[in-house]
């Protein structure tokens, strides 16, 4: 008899408690689907940053590529470059490379190539710059846009003159 009495009072009791488990396992299931969802939007976050950086550091490149971007004098407007990342025919970025900015200029005593030890033995020096050139990278599809800042060694002819760009 006793028996009895003490299962009638229990067989409720694994029902409840078998309900709580499956909530919380609900609940713990949930949580790791909404944490594997933010990350995959930090990932693709990083990702398109990291796209738009490596636009503008080929802008960059690009543009410090041609002399004539510092000689005579930089361009007045910026100067924009379209680049097609993934190389799949679309323009993925539109890079924006700002006026490079002369941060020093010395001359080059003594010369360190042929052209400017012929220069310096008629009496004309070369000079030493140093640039800092500006690029601003955004994608119009998700808005991203990243600036990147890269220094530029650049020995320039007798004909520079430092005072025109600001040295």
């Amino acid at each position: 008899m006793k028996d009895k009495n003490s299962r009638s009072s229990q067989s409720g009791a694994s029902l409840v408690v078998s309900l709580i488990m499956l909530v919380v396992i609900t609940l713990l299931a949930l949580s790791a689907i909404n944490s594997s969802n933010v990350n995959l939007r930090i990932a693709g976050n990083m990702q398109s940053r990291d796209e738009a950086r490596s636009a503008a550091q080929q802008a960059i490149e690009q543009f410090i590529s041609n002399y004539a971007n510092f000689v005579p004098t930089p361009p007045s407007v910026a100067t924009s470059f379209s680049i097609d990342i993934d190389k799949n025919g679309t323009n993925d970025f539109t890079v924006s490379v700002a006026k490079p900015i002369c941060k020093r200029a010395a001359p080059q005593v003594p010369p360190r190539t042929t052209d400017c030890a012929n220069g310096a033995k008629s009496g004309l020096i070369c000079w030493d710059t140093l640039w800092d050139v500006d690029a601003t990278a955004t994608n119009a599809t998700n808005g991203v846009s990243q600036t990147v800042t890269q220094g530029v060694a650049i020995i320039m002819d007798p004909s520079f003159d430092p005072t025109s760009v600001g040295c």
